[in-house]
């Protein structure tokens, strides 16, 4: 049985960063790119390579392996560096949201890279949920998971794509 995004527990009550990855995901499903919306991931290993992983958050100690596949597009996110306390309230999460997709599948009526459309509507979605300090990367989105930056070409060669928007969001530690 191959697993996916939907086989994943959502969070009753979610807070820090799961919040962002949770409410930014309601957000970007109405976008309708992307088959596939994952959490926070986290570094899996296996011997000396790594992986994006997710907990699939169902009271076992279960974690799914989230690879490309030419079939579905898929999107997640990482915590890429320490949060920030601001005050005692709040705390800043520099966060990104990487995406990789078979440009063919998301829309077959187009027959030319539309990538960048894709970002600007990612990209907004962002920036309105309150994410700043934005940068896209094109170059190298799966940069830290050596087992798809190993596959750097055979995952970005037409008809499929990725990118990576890292931010930063401002969260209430207190609610």
């Amino acid at each position: 049985m191959t697993q996916s995004a939907s086989d994943i527990s959502a969070h009753g009550t979610p807070i820090l960063y799961d919040k962002v990855a949770q409410e930014l995901n309601v957000q970007l499903n109405l976008l309708g790119h992307i088959d596939d919306l994952y959490p926070v991931c986290f570094m899996g290993y296996d011997d000396e390579e790594t992986f994006p992983e997710v907990y699939v958050n169902d009271g076992t100690k279960v974690s799914l392996r989230v690879m490309p596949d030419s079939t579905k597009s898929l999107s997640f996110f990482i915590v890429v560096g320490d949060m920030i306390e601001l005050d005692e309230l709040s705390m800043e999460v520099p966060m990104a949201y990487c995406v990789w997709m078979n440009l063919q599948k998301v829309d077959p009526a187009k027959q030319y890279d539309y990538t960048t459309s894709i970002i600007k509507d990612c990209y907004n979605t962002i920036r309105k949920y309150g994410g700043y300090d934005m940068l896209t990367d094109v170059n190298t989105p799966f940069d830290g998971f050596t087992q798809l930056a190993s596959q750097l070409t055979a995952n970005l060669s037409r008809p499929y794509s990725g990118f990576k928007i890292s931010f930063n969001k401002t969260i209430n530690v207190c609610q």
